[in-house]
């Protein structure tokens, strides 16, 4: 396997941003500067990496074109779905804890005719809240097992990319932070690169396996 060859799998295996003497010492220099250098240049030239100049620094990572696409659209779809639902069962399970914790209270607080109003009207939300949550279970039923395994597979798969991206962007803001000649703080940095995070798009990572 030849230098080139060599350097290209181990960006592809890594898929993270490198500067030459990044990919040097990783490589625990098993190839030589110059080459290392000259093997990017070609890598690059032909598609299979991208370069990135900031001042003196050049930082190169697998071209993300050659991925294969995960589809935006149903991606927005699936997250839009899943956070709905969460957020309704995240309410309902508040909105029981809170009505039981009150009824505790009531009971030991309130002369036996005021608790017996209050326990009922509070029985009442509490069965209200039951029936809005049997609903959106009924509703669940509809989906087959099939589709739900895939659906969780694909947002699984979606959120790891996600995950992966965001990883290699950040990577790469702070090499250039790292590299000579960079006076900007991080903030500074990510508004004229014109980054989104997810912080400025009101937008949460999901948990691992979540």
């Amino acid at each position: 396997m030849g230098p080139d060859e060599k350097i290209l799998q181990y960006m592809t295996s890594q898929n993270r941003p490198y500067s030459a003497t990044d990919v040097l010492n990783n490589l625990h220099k098993e190839i030589g500067k110059t080459q290392v250098v000259k093997s990017l240049e070609v890598l690059s030239a032909r598609g299979d990496l991208t370069e990135k100049v900031y001042g003196k620094q050049k930082i190169y990572f697998l071209n993300q074109n050659k991925l294969p696409s995960l589809g935006e659209d149903e991606m927005k779809t699936l997250e839009a779905g899943i956070t709905s639902k969460t957020r309704d069962l995240t309410v309902l399970k508040e909105e029981t804890r809170a009505v039981e914790s009150e009824l505790g209270a009531l009971r030991s607080s309130l002369t036996t005719t005021q608790a017996r109003a209050r326990v009922a009207e509070l029985d009442g939300l509490l069965e209200r809240g039951k029936e809005k949550l049997a609903g959106l279970k009924e509703a669940c039923k509809d989906i087959q097992p099939d589709d739900k395994a895939k659906i969780n597979k694909e947002h699984d798969k979606l959120t790891r990319e996600w995950r992966k991206r965001k990883r290699m962007c950040l990577d790469v803001i702070n090499a250039i932070l790292e590299g000579d000649g960079c006076t900007k703080s991080k903030a500074d940095l990510i508004e004229e690169m014109g980054v989104d995070t997810d912080e400025s798009v009101n937008v949460k990572l999901p948990l691992a396996g979540s």
